[in-house]
């Protein structure tokens, strides 16, 4: 019985917090790891699932506007929910106030289930907005290209 209270007083002496300096060190280091290897992206207004392709290239900068076009055919333009009229004016509005006005390009993520008739209506009023690059986003397909 001495020895433990030996060890004990010698324990208690010592002050106690030796093992929590490791344990601090180790979720502050996690947390800077994953800080930089992490990657936060904003996430779109309505959860949507895009067409698959073949295509692996990615364009080189962020576009100027961002339009979502849900499966019901609900369309948000950087984040706000538009109707389809709207779309020109508060196209060639953002158009006429960018700085760069050669590079101004619009993409479309538009939902798989989507058939392009349905979008038809879209490119129309981007078009009267006198707007001519436009892209839509994608994900590379999971099945066996042919």
């Amino acid at each position: 019985m001495n020895i433990n209270q030996k060890f004990i007083a010698q324990r208690d002496s010592q002050g106690g917090d030796d093992g929590v300096i490791p344990l601090i060190n180790v979720v502050f280091l996690m947390l800077i790891f994953f800080m930089v290897a992490g990657q936060i992206q904003k996430a779109d207004p309505i959860q949507i699932t895009p067409p698959n392709s073949i295509n692996e290239q990615r364009p080189e900068a962020e576009p100027n506007v961002m339009m979502v076009v849900g499966s019901d055919g609900e369309m948000y333009l950087n984040d706000d929910l538009v109707v389809l009229e709207d779309v020109e004016s508060r196209l060639t509005q953002l158009f006429d106030s960018a700085a760069d006005q050669d590079a101004f390009w619009v993409q479309i993520k538009a939902d798989g289930a989507l058939n392009i008739e349905s979008l038809r209506p879209l490119f129309s009023e981007i078009r009267a907005a006198g707007l001519t690059k436009v892209s839509i986003a994608t994900q590379l397909g999971q099945g066996d290209a042919q």
